[in-house]
């Protein structure tokens, strides 16, 4: 191995070093707890080391984000193998909700935080992954409108209209006010209320 690529491999196992820190910080502290200062003092480096791999927070939110799709990817793998469509919806749905009761931390960045949507706005960026995410949930959607003859729906706005439910759901359990409709029985209202829209809509 040369010089050159030695220097390369070490680059790459920092910036990795620093992004398992920066990983740990924010599943232990959330995102107000994470700082470019404490990251420096978990990997033993100065803060401007770890301005050499980063340009600030919020790139270090979008790649800590990218963690959490990866993450949520492995949600998804049911859903990722259902060959009915109907059911695919059902299966995404279920999927994406017990990643976020379950994951809380990580779902906040991903679906609730700005910071790094604001370095995809910042670099003129794609949101690649929650597109593919939403990408899959509309093709699947199309999938469902064709196989019922529902001409009316369009399979975006479906999407969209599926996607905010179930955020929404996500984040009333997260914040604990579905207790207050029904004290302990938070994921069973939570599946009651996604199987009452779906059949709404699908009905025929």
């Amino acid at each position: 191995m040369g010089l050159a690529e030695r220097k390369e491999r070490d680059k790459a196992e920092l910036k990795e070093l620093i992004l398992d820190a920066a990983k740990k910080i924010l599943l232990k502290n959330g995102q107000e707890g994470l700082s470019i200062r404490k990251i420096a003092t978990t990997v033993e480096y100065s803060p401007a080391t770890i301005y050499l791999y980063f340009k600030d927070k919020d790139e270090i939110l979008h790649e800590l984000m990218e963690m959490g799709f990866m993450l949520m990817n492995k949600y998804m793998v049911q859903a990722f193998g259902e060959t009915d469509p109907v059911k695919r919806i059902h299966s995404i749905g279920n999927a994406y909700v017990k990643f976020g009761l379950e994951n809380k931390d990580w779902y906040d960045l991903m679906f609730n935080s700005d910071k790094p949507m604001k370095h995809i706005e910042k670099c003129m960026e794609d949101w690649d992954e929650g597109m593919a995410m939403f990408n899959f949930l509309t093709i699947t959607c199309r999938e469902a409108i064709q196989q019922l003859g529902l001409k009316d729906l369009e399979d975006r706005i479906l999407a969209l209209q599926l996607w905010s439910c179930v955020h929404g759901l996500v984040n009333l359990a997260q914040s604990e006010r579905l207790e207050i409709v029904e004290r302990n029985q938070t994921k069973e209202l939570i599946s009651k209320t996604l199987d009452s829209m779906l059949v709404s809509i699908f009905k025929k």
